[in-house]
């Protein structure tokens, strides 16, 4: 074999080489073991609330909560969910009658009478607002009236159909000299707690009320049972 020759076949003999030790490098790298899959948790989203056309968020994560699924908002106990017996303003009807005695030197008493018109018993509890209203509009006279806080005041229960009273105290108007006195249509009475109000009319009596808020004209007792 010549020196050319033996050169040849030793350098293809060392590129064979270098080309079996890269297959098996490549061969060694080639597995590659998968880590651990990761999740994202669910994430708030917002959906347009139809009937204000502003958007709410929602946690998804939040929709088995106990309060969600009761739609209790998070109040609720064991016995169920509790609500007050108080009258609504809606379930009343108001009158006006003289109160026995008729009051004092100066004063004239009368009784505003709550009839229960709902279905079930309720409660009243504590002092009415009361105003004078007139004008034909059911606009406020006067000063509204003072709480007799000496009254007794416990929680009275009316039997659906029954009726309970708060008795108001009427100064007379000449007590108060030139005090812009004008005959009321009738009271404009708060029921204690509720934030409606009644129209009491009048009717064949004639109040004398002042206009000055400067007159204390009204004293108003709280709720007792009864008429």
């Amino acid at each position: 074999m010549t020196t050319r020759a033996w050169r040849s076949t030793a350098f293809a003999g060392a590129a064979t080489i270098v080309a079996l030790v890269a297959l098996a490098g490549c061969a060694g790298t080639a597995s590659v073991q998968a880590g651990p899959t990761t999740t994202t948790a669910p994430s708030a989203t917002t959906t347009p609330d139809p009937t204000s056309g502003a958007t709410t968020a929602h946690d998804a994560s939040s929709a088995s909560s106990p309060a969600a699924a009761s739609g209790s908002g998070g109040t609720s106990s064991g016995t169920g969910t509790l609500r007050s017996s108080r009258c609504a303003a809606t379930d009343l009807q108001g009158s006006l009658t003289a109160a026995a005695g008729g009051g004092s030197a100066g004063h004239q008493a009368y009784d505003i009478v709550f009839r229960n018109t709902g279905s079930s018993s309720c409660t009243l509890q504590g002092w009415p607002g009361v105003s004078f209203v007139g004008k034909g509009n059911g606009t406020q006279l006067g000063a509204p009236a003072v709480l007799d806080r000496s009254s007794a005041h416990g929680t009275v229960t009316i039997a659906a159909g029954s009726v309970a009273h708060a008795t108001v105290l009427v100064a007379e108007a000449g007590n108060y000299g030139d005090c812009g006195a004008v005959t009321a249509d009738g009271f404009r009475v708060y029921p204690p707690g509720s934030k409606r109000s009644l129209f009491v009319d009048a009717g064949q009596l004639q109040l004398s009320a002042c206009t000055a808020t400067s007159a204390d004209q009204l004293q108003v007792q709280a709720v007792q049972p009864g008429s």
